[in-house]
């Protein structure tokens, strides 16, 4: 028997029919437990109408296994040897790692499989790797890392969504067969999150069991749950693989993705605490301990209009504001007067820019403002010098016709020599200019990804993707990445372990983005999670905010500016720079805090808090009308007892006399101070808010 525990988790192997099985994932067993006690209480009867040996989850399924379910691995070898049996070679374990190595004697395929622990934030990581060690090719059909699911979780809650519609919940029973969620366009996609929730009724955002899963993997992708007649319930999930794609050459190897997985017994807040503390303490890495500066993006300000006099003028404007980063956009490069033409060539426009970007990097150092720019290096138009000297560089079929993505193609950076083209030219920019940050952009999905000989290279993509990524950080140090893909549309472990931030949604709609913010904090931590002020009247939505809701849903996050702030009124200046003072204040906090979902009093609310060392912040959107007349008491379980705290109120509607003839006592009082097991038990009687409003509070711990 093989353990492994956390804090407040444990996992349980056993061998069963001569293969490891887990036994047991969920809240901590005690060390003193015997194998003995385990297999007689687990011992599970054996029904008639059935094969005479009990069926068994073991941690790599295939075809061989008696359990009729969708195997972890499928392979042929041969034309023949499609379903291996495997056999223990030898196995080892520590305090912090499981690692068993099984080999298919018929194939020669050696599976070597791995579980880790990070005991500090309950967080496991489930890593594995395949050698060919026979005499012949073995094609890998499919690998999906393969986990037990206790019979008492019954629900699925998954993330799908599309352009400026990120991180929509789905939530799906349990059914006896399967529920699958596949992603083939290339990079994680807005479609389907490499990740989802597994829970019984009982989860709340407070309290309950559940399974937090997510593959850390920026492509193809599937993940499965799957429940049997026979008892059993799994869940799996892998890099999706077309024919053909993996195939390992005898001495060849393939590593799968990561597989990172929690369990609790705090709900959706225990979830949401392990994976951030995880991502902080095991997965990203920052060029400095500097806090996260406020940006200004010119996308939206500017567009393709890039006059020197035009980026004078909102520099000029950002850092009266108090804006601390310059991100100039899409539109510097050869030919990008618009988005038909240019892309390859990462050379600065010399008919908009006769002096290269040294007229721009002077005027942000005259108004303190650090250099971003924006790169879409993975793609190219056929308006371009590069697709013109090098048209076999395009991702494609031989005979296909292929669409276009916003009249553009990828390029297969599979290839050593473009890898090298994109490597010196960004390397080139980034030596002649002050540039300390990067929005990496990828504009459209993958359609026939294919290579000179025709095979699919969906997985390899990603794999090059990763080494370009690496090698550009190696060279350059200091300059942080952004990871945006029309959007949200590749966020996940894998790519964040070469970046520092995500463009959570082209959408800046702080309605749209509350919801969005709200599950993405489920496996991301706020200072990754870029979040921007935006016009009054939303460019993707129309619909219109004031600026106390855009900038309070947009401090929570990695908070900037997407707006022609040289346009604002002067009150709108004030109003912003208020704001950005507001979170330089507080960013220490929100991004070395927890946050996790509040269990509001109206279900029409989005609520959430963020705890620091000696306090909270608390935040409460009312997305629609409220359901009741009264909301009720907000109860915040998170504060202690035995504490005093003094209650501030950071935002509040400025208009709310025609839903309330009165507001609660504590929002007419100058100081209010509170015991922490009061607001806990008793609750804090919320005003009446008016549909898309906002109200941020914030509780420092007195004594």
């Amino acid at each position: 028997m093989e353990m492994l525990h956390c804090h407040n988790s444990s996992i349980v192997i056993l061998q069963q029919a001569n293969m490891p099985c887990i036994r047991y994932i969920g809240a901590r067993l005690s060390s003193d437990i015997t194998e003995q006690e385990l297999r007689a209480i687990q011992s599970e009867p054996l029904p008639n109408a059935g094969l005479d040996d009990r069926a068994h989850l073991s941690i790599a399924s295939t075809y061989a296994d008696p359990t009729f379910m969708e195997p972890a691995l499928k392979i042929l070898c041969q034309g023949r040897h499609w379903a291996p049996q495997w056999q223990l070679q030898t196995q080892s374990s520590s305090a912090e790692l499981i690692e068993y190595r099984l080999l298919d004697p018929k194939t020669g395929l050696l599976l070597v499989w791995r579980l880790l622990a990070c005991a500090a934030t309950d967080v496991y990581t489930l890593d594995c790797r395949f050698e060919n060690n026979g005499a012949e090719p073995i094609a890998i059909v499919q690998w999906l890392a393969t986990l037990p699911i206790p019979k008492a979780m019954t629900a699925v809650k998954a993330f799908t969504g599309r352009w400026v519609h990120e991180f929509q919940p789905q939530d799906c029973p349990i059914p006896l067969g399967s529920v699958e969620f596949k992603n083939i366009k290339g990079r994680s996609s807005h479609d389907h999150f490499p990740g989802l929730l597994i829970a019984d009724a009982l989860l709340s955002e407070h309290s309950g069991p559940g399974f937090g899963f997510h593959l850390g993997w920026s492509g193809n992708h599937c993940q499965r749950v799957e429940r049997s007649q026979n008892g059993l319930t799994q869940y799996q999930a892998g890099i999706e693989l077309l024919p053909g794609e993996l195939e390992l050459a005898p001495g060849a190897t393939f590593n799968a993705a990561p597989l990172y997985f929690t369990h609790t017994e705090q709900g959706l807040g225990g979830i949401a605490q392990n994976f951030q503390s995880f991502v902080r303490a095991e997965i990203l890495s920052f060029p400095s301990d500097k806090p996260r500066p406020v940006h200004i993006n010119t996308w939206e300000a500017i567009y393709f209009d890039h006059r020197q006099s035009e980026l004078d003028a909102l520099a000029a404007a950002a850092q009266d504001c108090g804006i601390e980063r310059f991100v100039l956009d899409d539109g510097w490069f050869n030919a990008r007067r618009n988005d038909k033409a240019g892309l390859g060539d990462w050379l600065v426009d010399s008919t908009v820019y006769p002096d290269g970007l040294h007229p721009l990097k002077e005027t942000l150092a005259r108004h303190n403002l650090s250099f971003g720019l924006w790169f879409e290096p993975e793609m190219v138009n056929k308006d371009s010098n590069l697709f013109r000297n090098h048209p076999d560089w395009l991702l494609q079929l031989d005979g296909l016709v292929q669409s276009s993505g916003r009249n553009q193609w990828v390029l297969d950076i599979t290839r050593a020599e473009v890898q090298n083209y994109l490597f010196s030219q960004i390397d080139a920019l980034l030596t002649e200019y002050p540039i300390d940050y990067i929005k990496w952009d990828m504009n459209r999905d993958l359609s026939q990804a294919g290579n000179s000989q025709g095979l699919p290279i969906y997985h390899r993509y990603v794999g090059s993707l990763y080494d370009l990524l690496a090698r550009i950080r190696s060279a350059h140090p200091s300059v942080e990445i952004e990871s945006c893909a029309s959007g949200g549309g590749r966020m996940d472990f894998g790519i964040l372990r070469h970046t520092q931030r995500f463009w959570l949604s082209d959408c800046n709609d702080a309605n749209e983005r509350q919801t969005m913010q709200q599950w993405a904090s489920l496996f991301f931590p706020s200072e990754v999670l870029g979040s921007h002020v935006g016009p009054v009247h939303s460019h993707t939505t129309s619909r219109a905010h004031s600026l106390p809701v855009r900038a309070g849903t947009a401090l929570f996050g990695h908070m900037g500016v997407e707006w022609d702030i040289r346009q604002a009124s002067g009150d709108d200046k004030k109003s912003l720079s208020h704001f950005i003072a507001l979170y330089k204040q507080l960013r220490s906090n929100i991004h070395g805090g927890i946050r996790r979902p509040l269990q509001t009093p109206d279900k029409n609310q989005i609520g959430f808090s963020v705890q620091y060392t000696d306090g909270l912040l608390v935040s409460i959107f009312q997305q629609t009308m409220p359901e009741l007349s009264i909301p009720g008491p907000l109860l915040l379980p998170l504060l202690e007892p035995e504490g005093r705290y003094q209650l501030k109120v950071l935002i509040q509607p400025e208009h709310t006399q025609h839903l309330m003839k009165q507001k609660p006592d504590w929002l007419l009082q100058e100081e209010v101070v509170i015991s922490g097991e009061l607001l806990a038990r008793c609750g804090l009687a919320l005003p009446v808010l008016d549909p898309e409003s906002l109200l941020v509070l914030q509780f420092s711990r007195l004594s």
